[in-house]
This record gives structure tokens, C-alpha cells and sequence, in this order.
């Protein structure tokens, strides 16, 4: 069983993680703090052709209003 520190085990990928966070690398992100779309909805299978649909539209064509 192992004995040391968890620090000890700590993987590269965790190690380089850590740092950015210690450095603020992480800091001012944008969307920081809001929610991720799609989120909170009822389960879709087709959630990501509605959301490709929508942010390949072209605002110009009202043909392609879904409503």
C-alpha cells in the first residue's frame, strides 16, 4: 500500500493542471460563470443537429426562421 503524500502521485497532466490554476491561467475564461447550453433540459438525441442548425444559419435567410 502506498505511504507517501498524494503529492507524490501526482501525474504530469495533474501537475501541469495544478500549475495553470496556480498561475491564473484559468482566471477570466470567457463564459465564466454561466451556464452551459443545453443544460437543465430534458434528455434530446437530437440536441446537437438543432444546435449545429442554429449556429450555421444564416441571419439574412428568413427561410430558415424555425418558427
Amino acid at each position: 500500500m502506498p505511504t507517501g503524500s498524494p503529492s507524490e502521485f501526482e501525474s504530469s497532466i495533474d501537475r501541469v493542471i495544478r500549475e495553470a490554476m496556480e498561475s491564473g491561467d484559468f482566471d477570466d475564461l470567457p463564459g465564466a460563470g454561466q451556464r452551459i447550453p443545453g443544460t437543465g433540459t430534458v434528455d434530446d438525441e437530437g440536441w446537437w443537429i438543432r444546435s449545429w442548425v442554429e449556429r450555421n444559419r444564416d441571419p439574412q435567410d428568413e427561410s430558415s426562421d424555425p418558427d
